[in-house]
């Protein structure tokens, strides 16, 4: 069976993308699933947070040995290689265990210079006379006929999405099975679910992508506010013309939910990692993710 694709994404930072995109991978590969990452944020930090104990001393191998999404882009579509995704996978990336044996997780890294390169690259096609429409049918042909060919070697494919958009992050949400959308039950966050489940996902139902983003409460602190906040979503998902689909699982505000991985040390538990109550509530959230996706 090929590979499922979740994308977690957000036009709002500051949600819990990157700790829902994690949690979930490793739930998965505990589950036996074979699963891979694809980190297309700038600032790396599912990178980081998969390599654990030493990650910057990983993440800065990875881009040393040119092993990041920002090569993936700079190699073909500057140097004019042909490169495929799968020759940037960094296997059994994960430095967590997982009774007794360590965590089957891999990982396509990002790296700090990602938007620069794509910067550069949107300025050098430009000049050499493609428009934005033709170079955003380059990159998402070649990056959908890349997804095509690793989904023969996994299970799942997480990607963790940066805030807005970028021609990455809309091929990989036209191209996904399910779309989550963490959002913190709030006036500022609700702002940017309107944006990406009204701008983005209309632009995608346009090009007859009917895929319905489901929105994750996180950072859920039980005040008035966001009870308030969290019952107004969960009407509207379940509105006659909703715009969205909602989880039961509520992600809680708790500064132990993931562990930082340098106070964890080498070579961690998953238990260690998601301490307390956490591990349960991401296995409660993996289970309505098979749903959705069954």
């Amino acid at each position: 069976m090929a590979a499922r694709i979740i994308s977690i994404a957000n036009s709002k930072g500051g949600v819990g993308k990157t700790t829902t995109c994690v949690s979930l991978a490793e739930a998965f590969a505990a589950s036996g699933m074979r699963t891979l990452v694809v980190d297309l944020d700038t600032q790396a930090n599912a990178s980081l947070l998969i390599f654990g104990h030493n990650g910057d001393e990983h993440l800065f191998q990875a881009i040393n040995d040119y092993s990041t999404i920002s090569d993936w882009l700079l190699e073909n579509f500057s140097a004019g290689e042909q490169r495929r995704l799968s020759d940037f996978i960094i296997t059994g990336a994960s430095d967590v265990s997982f009774k007794g044996k360590p965590l089957p997780l891999d990982l396509i890294p990002s790296s700090p210079r990602l938007r620069k390169t794509e910067r550069e690259l949107i300025f050098d096609l430009t000049k050499r006379g493609y428009s934005m429409e033709a170079l955003q049918g380059q990159v998402g042909k070649r990056l959908r006929d890349d997804l095509n060919l690793l989904k023969a070697q996994y299970d799942v494919i997480l990607f963790d999405c940066p805030p807005g958009i970028s021609v990455m992050t809309e091929t990989v949400l036209a191209a996904s099975n399910l779309i989550i959308v963490p959002t913190i039950p709030d006036f500022m966050s609700t702002l940017g679910l309107d944006l990406f489940t009204g701008d983005i996902m209309k632009n995608l139902r346009d090009r007859e992508i009917e895929t319905l983003p489901v929105v994750l409460a996180t950072r859920f602190d039980g005040s008035q506010h966001q009870q308030v906040v969290l019952g107004a979503m969960r009407d509207a998902a379940n509105a006659a013309e909703t715009e969205f689909a909602i989880f039961k699982t509520i992600v809680p505000l708790k500064s132990g939910f993931a562990t930082n991985p340098i106070e964890l040390g080498p070579d961690p538990t998953l238990q260690a990692k998601w301490p307390g109550d956490a591990l349960s509530i991401i296995e409660q959230l993996l289970q309505e993710v098979r749903e959705k996706l069954a």
